[in-house]
């Protein structure tokens, strides 16, 4: 009888367990949707201030969503997104700001940018999953192997591979010697070439303005190609209208530097500047990230021309 009743609360203890797992998890569910409206409200942020110093702990929070469900595409998607943009948006700037000698802060700060990267670029790679299970595994194979489970994804896999192309290809940017880091490059490019194909659209043209940054950062003789970067900006500021300023940011301090065409580079960051961040309202974060890149470019001029 006392086995009976201990394999009984056992049982209970049991179902108790997995019932409190699925209510968190039908919990988690339910509420993503209502999280991935609600970051609009970062992108639309005026004060920079107020949307670096929130960040962290809204990334976190999301983060901590995911561990109750893991295989959520809407939470996949935030926080892949989150540290991605984190990173590029805040730490970057940070570390354009300082010497570029090698000194142990700066050191430190790379590292941290190459960690939150390798970080969203994984979680990315999961939400591609979703769609492919072994697409993680596709990407660390040979190019054929690659392109194959590239072309075997849907267009629901375009934010995925977006959000792990651009963080591969950071990553790598910041690594420029080394040599492990920048024999990835062709699969970066692979995928966002990839997610460019499936919705070009997504993310405010993301992929178009990431492969501009690819080919204007590099010579041709590596792989660079001026025209196509070109080519990829103007469809990003075609498609935006003009009014998504870091395109325009992007454009001249890649492009125009690589060209080594001045006037254009001091003319649309100018222009940039002349431009009110409020232009476009959901993307007033970038853009008020996009005046503070441009100033600092502009005095910058003298040194990359």
């Amino acid at each position: 009888m006392k086995r009976i009743l201990a394999l009984a609360a056992s049982t209970l203890l049991v179902g108790s367990a997995g019932c409190t797992n699925f209510l968190n998890k039908f919990t988690v569910n339910s509420t993503a949707p209502v999280l991935k409206i609600a970051a609009a409200s970062m992108d639309a942020e005026s004060d920079v201030t107020l949307a670096r110093e929130a960040a962290p702990g809204s990334i976190k929070t999301i983060d901590g969503f995911l561990c109750a469900s893991p295989e959520n595409p809407d939470l996949l998607e935030l926080v892949a997104q989150s540290y991605a943009q984190f990173t590029f948006g805040f730490l970057e700037d940070d570390l354009e700001r300082m010497p570029l000698d090698e000194t142990p802060a700066r050191k430190a700060l790379v590292d941290r940018c190459t960690g939150m990267y390798d970080r969203a670029e994984g979680i990315a790679l999961r939400l591609v999953a979703l769609d492919r299970e072994d697409f993680p595994q596709q990407v660390k194979a040979d190019e054929a192997t690659l392109e194959k489970g590239l072309a075997r994804l849907r267009p629901r896999s375009a934010p995925g591979l977006f959000w792990a192309g651009l963080s591969l290809g950071s990553g790598i940017n910041l690594h420029r010697d080394d040599m492990d880091r920048v024999a990835d490059l062709p699969r970066a490019i692979a995928m966002l070439e990839r997610s460019h194909a499936l919705d070009p659209t997504y993310f405010n043209h993301g992929a178009a303005m990431a492969l501009g940054v690819v080919y204007a950062s590099q010579g041709a003789a590596v792989g660079g190609d001026p025209k196509k970067a070109k080519a990829y900006f103007d469809e990003v500021i075609q498609g935006t209208g003009g009014k998504y300023l870091m395109a325009k940011v992007m454009l001249a301090r890649f492009y125009a530097t690589q060209i080594q065409d001045r006037a254009l580079f001091e003319s649309t960051l100018k222009e940039v500047l002349a431009t009110p961040a409020s232009v476009w309202p959901a993307q007033r974060l970038a853009n008020e990230l996009a005046h503070r890149r441009a100033e600092r470019y502009l005095r910058q001029v003298e040194d990359l021309f």
